[in-house]
């Protein structure tokens, strides 16, 4: 028994020490004013190099820009990754009352000290003739978006149109 629960806490030590996969990023599509133009809002924690979509019948179309990267507005502070404390307590029926205090200090895999962390806000434009625009708005999810970090390329279904 003894060496179940050494190997179980040393297994959650090692998962707790490996970096985390970045989280998949965000994207918000929406029609431009000049017909054919479709724009995106990628939000992810590494800058974004180039963009393509993939049509259902396999044609790529290159992003014809990709704006520099800004930090993402964010709606909160994340505590993920930084050490807390907690206070709780609890009462019994037959009258007896616990306390306690909790302190937490994480052990890795958070990307605290990442530069960008929160995440980065990059515009996308795609100049789509309009019977590629029709499609886009009829069919999205046959559609691919892949997207280029550089280090690595994230392949997602494209967002319908609001």
């Amino acid at each position: 028994m003894k060496r179940l629960l050494l190997s179980l806490m040393l297994a959650v030590a090692a998962a707790a020490c490996s970096p985390s996969a970045p989280p998949p990023p965000r994207v918000a599509v929406w029609q431009g004013e000049t017909s054919g133009l479709l724009f995106m809002r990628v939000i992810a924690t590494d800058p974004l190099q180039d963009a393509r979509l993939t049509t259902p019948e396999g044609r790529k179309i290159l992003a014809q820009r990709v704006s520099l990267s800004e930090p993402a507005p964010t709606s909160g502070e994340s505590w993920a990754g930084r050490p807390s404390v907690g206070v709780g307590g609890s009462a019994g029926s037959s009258g007896g009352f616990g306390t306690g205090i909790g302190l937490s200090f994480p052990l890795g895999g958070s990307g605290g000290g990442r530069a960008g962390a929160a995440g980065r806000a990059t515009q996308v434009e795609f100049a789509l003739d309009p019977a590629l625009l029709r499609d886009y708005r009829a069919r999205p999810g046959s559609w691919q978006l892949e997207l280029n970090f550089g280090s690595r390329v994230d392949s997602l279904p494209a967002p319908p149109l609001p």
